[in-house]
Parts: C-alpha cells; structure tokens; sequence
C-alpha cells in the first residue's frame, strides 16, 4: 500500500498521541473540590490535557486532508456506510473474516476501511469533548465544573474504554496481518 507522507506523518502523529492519552488515564485523576491530587495523578491529569490538545489539532489536520479530496482511497473508503457497493464490499470482507479468513490487505480492505473510520470518529469525539473540558474544568487546581461540563466529562469517559478496545483490535489485527505475511500493514509508518 502507498500513502501519500501527509498520511503518514498525521497517522504517526494520531498513534502515537493516542496511546500517550490511553497511558496516561490510567495514572490521572480530574481535579475536583475537596479532592487532593497525588504529583502523579496531578501530572497524569495535565499531561492527558495538553497531549490531547496537541492530538485534536492533528485530528482537524486529518479531517482537512479528508474534506479536501487527499485521503488514501477517498473518503468512502473509511466511511463506507453510504454506498450500496462499498457497504457489500465491507460485508464481503466481514463474512470472509467470520470464517477465519484474513485476506492479504493489499487486495480486500474495505473492512479494514470502515473500522478505521470508526477509530477516526472515535478520536474525533474525544478530542471534541476534551476540548470543552480543557476549557470548562476550572484551571485554579479545585477542579469545579457545571453540570453541563460534568454531563461532557460523563460522555468523554465512556468513549475512553471504546477506544482503548478500539486500540486492541487495531494492533491485534495489525499483529496477525504481520503473521500472516503481509508486511504491507507496516507501510503507514515508513518513511
């Protein structure tokens, strides 16, 4: 598979910073009233705001290069949903994977397509709802929030464990590709 290095680079960029926002949230704690802060919790905390702001710009980045006509195999290929013969290619690939079948990427990858996709639009909620946190947690270290800025935390925290499932799939179907021969899953990260 060829990707253009714009592809590439914000690829990298999305990996990498998502995973420091996974790694992360496991040693943070949101500030709130009353409630004291370890130096690693309260490090986790500022580490995961900045990371993920740094990660939304690059998320814009990616829609931008999407909306403008430059993604790998167009836009219907990550979002496949509105096409009758992107959807039966997405299905065809679902039912061969059912069987245990995993087709060389380089030529059946519609599915593949559309669960990137999905990562993308997870992200992008994430990184959308941090936003509002960065901006609505009070930043004089008491944590206090509204309670519409509570409900954005609430949703923000239940995307968390979809991506982190999101994450598994991606690298354990990266991982058997490998397995099976096909190095081509690696080319994203060439440079």
């Amino acid at each position: 598979m060829k990707y253009g290095r714009s592809t590439r680079i914000l690829h990298t960029l999305i990996a990498v910073g998502i995973s420091l926002e996974l790694l992360s949230s496991l040693v943070m704690k949101t500030p709130r009233p009353g409630r004291a802060l370890t130096p690693l919790q309260a490090f986790g905390y500022d580490a995961h705001a900045w990371i993920g702001m740094a990660v939304f710009v690059v998320l814009v980045l990616h829609w931008i290069v999407f909306v403008t006509g430059h993604a790998h195999k167009g836009m219907g290929h990550f979002f496949p949903w509105f096409s009758r013969a992107r959807l039966n290619a997405v299905l065809n690939d679902a039912r061969d994977l059912l069987r245990l079948k995993v087709n060389d990427p380089e030529q059946n990858d519609s599915a593949a397509g559309a669960i990137e996709g999905l990562g993308l639009l997870v992200a992008s909620i994430l990184g959308a709802t941090g936003v509002v946190l960065f901006f609505g947690i009070a930043g004089n270290g008491n944590g206090a929030m509204s309670g519409a800025i509570r409900a954005v935390r609430e949703f923000h925290e239940f995307w968390g464990p979809v991506m982190w499932t999101y994450l598994g799939i991606h690298a354990g179907a990266a991982m058997v590709h490998l397995g099976l021969g096909h190095r081509s899953v690696l080319s994203v990260f060439r440079w």
